[in-house]
C-alpha cells in the first residue's frame, strides 16, 4: 500500500496501492483481520504525481508544501507522499498552470519539478 486517506466521519477510506503487489480484495481481507468491516465500492486507477518535490524531510515540510500549494488560486486539493517526494495536485487548469505551482513552491524554498509522463 502506498497511502490510505481515511475519513472517520464517513467510515470511508480512500487506497493507493501498487497492482502489481496486492489486490483489492486481499486489502479488504487485512483490514477484515484486524476487526474492521471492509468492501470494495470501486477501483480506478491512482493518479500520477503532478509534482516532484525536494525536502520533505518532516512533518512541517509536508505541510508548508500543502499550505503554499493550497494557497495558489485554483487549487482544490494537495496529498503529498513525502517518502517518494511525490506531490499530487488536484486544480483548475484554466486558472492555474503548472509552471506556476513550481514558482510557488519554489518561492517557499523548495526545489520542485513536473514529473516527466
Amino acid at each position: 500500500m502506498k497511502r490510505a486517506d481515511v475519513r472517520l466521519e464517513t467510515g470511508e477510506a480512500k487506497v493507493i496501492y501498487d497492482d502489481t503487489k496486492q489486490t483489492p480484495e486481499k486489502l479488504a481481507a487485512a483490514i477484515d483481520k484486524l476487526g474492521f468491516q471492509a468492501a470494495v465500492h470501486a477501483v480506478s486507477a491512482a493518479p500520477k504525481p503532478t509534482l516532484l518535490v525536494d525536502g520533505l524531510k518532516d512533518t512541517n515540510a509536508v505541510r508548508k508544501v500543502e499550505r503554499t500549494l493550497k494557497g495558489v488560486k485554483g487549487v482544490r486539493g494537495v496529498t503529498v507522499d513525502p517518502g517518494l517526494g511525490e506531490v499530487f495536485v488536484e486544480y483548475d487548469t484554466q486558472t492555474v498552470r503548472p509552471q506556476e505551482l513550481i514558482a510557488a513552491l519554489e518561492a517557499a524554498g523548495f526545489k520542485a519539478w513536473l514529473r516527466s509522463p
